[in-house]
């Protein structure tokens, strides 16, 4: 339908009249979508003037985004159709604006001429449902979570209405309905009246109500609940019904009787504590004495509760107990006191322990503790009177009691174990002193039944070293003549006990080797007559069965013969001729007989460096033993492996000889024979060199090649090593002394000399398993000026390292020690004192282990045995941040 301009014009003015003031928007659009008329709303919220909106299509003048529902719903309208729809849109990241927009139809007749749209801001009303319903929501979830819930019930119809948390509470289901009868006819006579009581107070009366009660549920479990109710009154004042809420305190209470109970037990054992336990309130009030307390104070409950500190205990203003509650109080941290009560005449140990409410006063009479701790310190000052004419001996003197704690430690007992009087003083003596208290007890046992004791005893010093003293023993009696300390006197005499061993072990050694020289013969006797005979029956026969069998027994004839004539060796000894032998031609013929003689899957690497020296001896008797140690090598190495021959210079000094315990200082030339087969453990390598000791099968080894080879090399006035990691490979070191011409010894002994770096009082760690070879280490480094610290394992080095991470300047390491071997040791310096330089010792170098160990953290490798240059020359090198050059070092 198409209406008159002025139609319209007139249309628009009547409806902007109407429309005008409405609170919503309201707007009418012709049939053709224009705008005919708005209101001021509509303006306001769009920007627009009347003039630009009125004519403008609908469509046009709203936002975007609503445009396409927008022209659905309006299309609807149009055809005659009231339709709503709700518009939302984001203002801001926090805003959003809601309108509920409803389209109606405008008719003439039949016919649509016109659409009356009305948008209502909903924004408000739909925030505050919401707050609402989180609000009711929250409501609902402290409801279960404090056990809480809601009730009413009407004063006319009298019916129960139950929120959802209050029938869980009554474990009545959601949908089930509520029978207040049978509800209260399941609850105990009390429970029952006391409801209905209160019930009938407050709907009647208007009286509020708070219970306590046991309700039994409609499954029959029982809780305890506490339910409250007041009235709520009309317009009148009558009461209209009751509401309140119902709290599930079942477990409330039960918690309520385990804190009784714990309060009980507490007070119990507080009161039968043989202890005294008070407590100060941070008013300085007494609130709880335990009966104990009360004895020892002297103060009854009335004298004592509820009184101030200083109006219980006057005299103690200002004493050291006020001083120290005082200090926990300010400092909230343990107090602890002990004094002379001079009133009472008693020594009280008190601990103050700050609390939330004041302190705990923990209260001990020490008074015989006090008293013996006195008289021990008396008898400390006699004996510190007789130390001074005590400390005069070489011989160490020790008292102890007969708790077998130090009372006395003289001079010469710190130089022995290492231990100053003031730490040694007080401590067990076998904590100090013993790693196996057996001979101890038996010791101990002896001097208190014979009033004397007197043997050697194994003992050990602070830095690990093992001793072994003569000690005598005496039992002390008091003045009543009861045993009261036990004084011992111990000599050293560790290096006595070493050369008694030594020499004992020579002695068996000779009478072995006279018995096996006699054996050995009477069996020659025996053998040369089988074996002519086996060689004779062999001639006489043709079968062939019979030939293996004789073949056999003339192979184990030859091989009896063979160990026969070893033990003759070993029995005789080994001379023979000395001339002047070329060590490089020992090493070539050696490299021939290697390379002939070991399978291909061995490669053998030979390092002559720059050695050019000669040593007087038997050129055939040393070169039988690097062959005998080349082929233990390959037996070692069941797979492939790789053999190194090499041989350096080193100068062995006073030192080193007091570790090896044969060799004479001076020059030599060392040759060392290293596999990486199956090495050994350390078991194995403190015997390999004792006779008929071996790792091999049976009929595979006699045990004398390592022994035989011992008696050649230190008949020629050198020494053999032997180093071993099981896993890792063994090293055999074959030290041989150089002959040198005099002039060539002077400029040697001048070099070395003028090369051998000093240290200026740089701390070094030495850490090292070894006894010997840790007091050599330490020794010769104090003695080129550096400071030295000692440790026998990774875990006491790293105690040490830690308390004295700013001094350390190196740490000199074992490879293979228990307890904490060297590779774990230098991945924790590594990781936590990283400025620390590390040098490691061991007695395997090849194989890549040098470049391993750098890995891991370590600046240096040294190998075992290395010589003072050596050692020197590596520190100082070390210190100093020379370059390493792996290939050198492994090369020395």
């Amino acid at each position: 339908m198409t209406s008159p301009l002025r139609d319209y014009a007139t249309l628009a003015a009547v409806l902007d009249s109407a429309i005008a003031d409405l609170a919503d928007i309201t707007f009418v659009v012709d049939i053709d979508g224009s705008v005919i008329a708005v209101n001021k709303v509509l303006l306001a919220r769009s920007g627009l003037s009347r003039d630009q909106a009125v004519g403008q299509h609908f469509l046009d003048i709203i936002h975007g985004e609503d445009r396409e529902v927008t022209g659905e719903h309006l299309h609807r309208a149009l055809k005659g159709h009231v339709t709503s729809f709700r518009v939302v849109r984001t203002l801001d990241e926090e805003t959003q604006y809601v309108s509920d927009v409803t389209l109606h139809p405008v008719r003439d007749g039949d016919e649509v001429v016109a659409v009356l749209g009305t948008a209502r801001d909903v924004t408000e009303a739909i925030t505050v449902a919401r707050e609402r319903e989180s609000a009711e929501e929250l409501l609902q979830i402290a409801g279960r979570m404090a056990g809480f819930g809601g009730w009413s019930m009407d004063a006319n119809d009298r019916v129960l209405r139950l929120s959802d948390e209050a029938r869980t509470i009554l474990a009545i289901a959601p949908d089930a309905e509520i029978v207040l009868s049978a509800l209260l006819d399941a609850q105990p006579s009390r429970t029952r009246d006391e409801l209905r009581g209160a019930m009938r107070e407050c709907l009647e009366e208007g009286r509020g109500f708070d219970l306590q009660l046991n309700i039994v549920t409609i499954t029959g479990s029982q809780v305890v609940a506490r339910i409250l109710g007041r009235p709520e009154r009309d317009h009148t004042g009558a009461v209209a019904r009751a509401l309140g809420a119902i709290w599930d305190v079942t477990e409330v209470e039960a918690e309520k009787a385990k804190l009784v109970e714990l309060e009980e037990r507490l007070t119990i054992a507080l009161n039968t504590i043989s202890d005294g336990i008070m407590f100060l309130d941070r008013d300085w009030i007494f609130t709880f004495a335990n009966p104990r307390a009360l004895e020892l104070t002297g103060k009854s409950e009335a004298e004592l509760l509820g009184k101030s500190y200083w109006e219980a205990f006057p005299e103690s203003e200002g004493s050291e107990w006020e001083q120290t509650y005082r200090r926990a109080l300010e400092t909230g941290a343990r107090q602890q006191v002990r004094s002379l009560d001079e009133n009472r005449d008693t020594w009280f140990d008190i601990t103050a322990y700050p609390t939330a409410s004041g302190l705990a006063l923990y209260v001990r009479d020490v008074t015989e503790d006090e008293l013996t701790r006195q008289r021990m310190v008396a008898n400390q000052r006699r004996l510190s009177d007789q130390a001074r004419l005590l400390d005069a001996s070489r011989d160490s003197m020790i008292v102890r009691g007969l708790d077998h704690r130090v009372q006395y430690w003289n001079r010469a007992a710190t130089e022995l174990y290492g231990w100053d009087a003031g730490e040694a003083i007080g401590q067990p003596i076998t904590a100090l002193i013993f790693d196996d208290t057996t001979a101890f007890d038996n010791a101990t046992a002896a001097v208190l039944r014979d009033g004397f004791w007197s043997g050697a005893l194994e003992q050990r010093a602070r830095d690990g070293r093992s001793l072994v003293v003569d000690s005598r023993w005496q039992l002390v009696l008091d003045e009543s003549g009861e045993p009261s300390a036990i004084f011992a006197v111990n000599s050293d005499i560790t290096e006595q006990r070493k050369a008694e061993e030594a020499r004992l072990r020579a002695q068996r050694m000779e009478s072995l080797g006279t018995l096996a020289g006699g054996i050995a013969h009477d069996l020659n006797n025996v053998l040369t007559p089988i074996l002519m005979s086996v060689q004779l029956l062999a001639q006489r026969t043709s079968d062939v069965s019979e030939l293996q069998i004789l073949g056999g027994i003339e192979d184990s004839v030859k091989r009896g013969a063979d160990m026969i004539r070893q033990v003759l060796s070993f029995a005789r000894g080994v001379e023979g001729r000395r001339i002047r032998v070329s060590v490089g031609d020992l090493l070539d013929d050696l490299a021939l007989y290697a390379r002939d003689a070991l399978p291909d899957r061995i490669s053998v690497t030979i390092e002559r460096g720059d050695i050019d020296a000669d040593t007087m001896g038997d050129p055939t008797q040393l070169l039988q033993v690097l062959i005998n140690l080349v082929t233990n090598a390959r037996d070692a190495m069941t797979g492939t492996g790789r053999l190194r021959i090499g041989a350096r210079r080193a100068a062995v000094d006073e030192r080193y000889t007091s570790v090896s315990h044969t060799a004479e200082p001076g020059d030599y030339v060392t040759i060392e024979i290293e596999d990486d087969g199956h090495g050994m453990p350390p078991a194995v390598v403190e015997k390999v060199f004792e006779p008929f000791f071996t790792t091999k099968g049976a009929g595979r080894g006699t045990g004398l090649g390592l022994a035989n080879s011992l008696a050649i090399v230190r008949s020629h006035g050198g020494f053999m090593q032997a180093y071993s990691e099981e896993g890792k490979g063994s090293k055999f070191l074959v030290a041989l002394p150089i002959v040198d011409t005099a002039q060539d010894a002077v400029e040697r002994a001048a070099r070395v000399d003028e090369l051998t770096p000093h240290g200026s009082g740089e701390l070094v760690l030495v850490i090292d398993d070894e006894p010997m070879i840790l007091q050599v280490t330490a020794q010769t480094l104090e003695s080129h000026g550096y400071r030295v610290l000692t440790a026998r394992n990774g875990r006491e080095a790293l105690d040490i390292v830690d308390r004295n991470d700013q001094d350390i300047e190196l740490v000199l390491t074992d490879m293979m020690m228990p307890v904490m071997d060297g590779a774990a040791t230098s991945a924790y310096l590594e990781q936590h004192h990283p400025q620390i330089p590390i040098v490691a010792m061991s007695g395997l170098n090849s194989n890549g282990s040098v470049s391993r160990t750098v890995g891991m953290g370590i600046t240096r490798f040294l190998p075992k045995p290395f010589t003072t240059s050596l050692l020197l020359t590596t520190v100082a090198d070390t210190l100093r941040g020379v370059p390493f050059d792996h290939e050198l070092e492994d090369e020395s």
